[in-house]
């Protein structure tokens, strides 16, 4: 199978990204793959969801009573909404620490309105809206817990991340993961798609209670995960409880979906050229082509299958379109 998403400027083809996929079923079998489904990728920011395991391992929901929003906003690559800035701070309060403990960095948020807001307000941006805080401030909250020093807590020798990388290898089933360095300065896991789809396959399975526990979370509480104009937001409340989707940078997104017949369904997706738009319409495709989406769900998710590129006074002036075809031989 061959995965590629088309940018039409007008009714021309001006540029074009190719796609790796892969589907693994309930007996961890792979059913679907485009491209190659060995092909390692750092998963990036579609690992929050198990590295939140690690927090749930540590006791540190019931020590700092956590709410469910709370243990949500530690899998997210949120916006930077003001609500979503809110639950971070509430939690790192709750853990007793503070902004400055946070060693995610700070960026812009990715919510134009609410950096717009902050402008007007007269403030700066903080490490609250960068959209890997919730991930750090669940680490620090392990930290705590395990009554460890907190000011290197993103090294991977660090007892935090070590629990964490054991939590990886474990989902994955590898023995050993490369690991580097993510743009937020925590570790990043580099791995076979197929690894990755097994993961959320476990996921939507919940193969064990702590995985149980953030499936229920992540479809109960889909806002704090993206935000406003995000797929994996829009997805997950879509599907009604059924699934969850997690991007990470450079075109990866890990999906678990339980379909109606009762079965369990993971899916890695990598746009080899890093794009986001892309990225989502290759995912809708994606389920397009393995028929977990029906009709219902399509319509809601038509503005990524096909979304309408824009230009600055919001005319419209292209699309992205997604095919899945079939390889010829030679």
């Amino acid at each position: 199978m061959i995965l590629v998403s088309k940018l039409y400027r007008g009714d021309i083809v001006e540029s074009f990204h190719i796609g790796y996929a892969v589907a693994v079923d309930e007996n961890g079998e792979s059913f679907f793959s485009a491209g190659d489904p060995e092909y390692p990728v750092f998963i990036r920011s579609a690992a929050k969801p198990f590295q939140a395991a690690a927090l749930l391992e540590s006791g540190a929901v019931e020590k700092f009573k956590l709410k469910d929003d709370e243990i949500a906003i530690l899998c997210a690559s949120h916006n930077g909404e003001s609500y979503q800035a809110e639950i971070v701070a509430g939690l790192l309060k709750k853990i007793g620490m503070n902004i400055e403990d946070l060693l995610c960095g700070i960026h812009q948020p990715l919510d134009h309105t609410s950096y717009e807001q902050l402008i007007i307000q007269g403030r700066r941006p903080t490490a609250l809206h960068n959209s890997c805080s919730g991930e750090h401030a669940g680490m620090l909250a392990v930290a705590k817990v395990l009554d460890v020093v907190t000011g290197n807590y993103t090294d991977i020798e660090h007892p935090v991340q070590q629990r964490i990388y054991e939590k990886i290898k474990h989902y994955a089933e590898k023995d050993k993961v490369p690991v580097a360095t993510d743009n937020c300065g925590a570790p990043t896991f580099f791995m076979p798609l197929y690894n990755l789809a097994l993961m959320y396959r476990k996921l939507a399975q919940g193969s064990d209670e702590y995985l149980q526990k953030i499936f229920q979370v992540m479809t109960r509480y889909p806002k704090p995960i993206g935000g406003k104009g995000r797929f994996d937001t829009d997805f997950i409340t879509t599907l009604g409880g059924r699934a969850v989707s997690k991007i990470g940078s450079e075109g990866v997104r890990g999906i678990g979906i339980r379909t109606e017949a009762g079965k369990h369904v993971g899916v890695a997706i990598k746009v080899l050229g890093d794009n986001l738009k892309a990225a989502d319409s290759m995912s809708v495709a994606v389920l397009k082509q393995l028929r977990l989406l029906d009709e219902e769900a399509l319509l809601k998710l038509e503005k990524y299958y096909n979304p309408v590129l824009k230009s600055y006074s919001d005319k419209n002036i292209g699309r992205i379109e997604t095919e899945i075809s079939i390889e010829e031989q030679s």
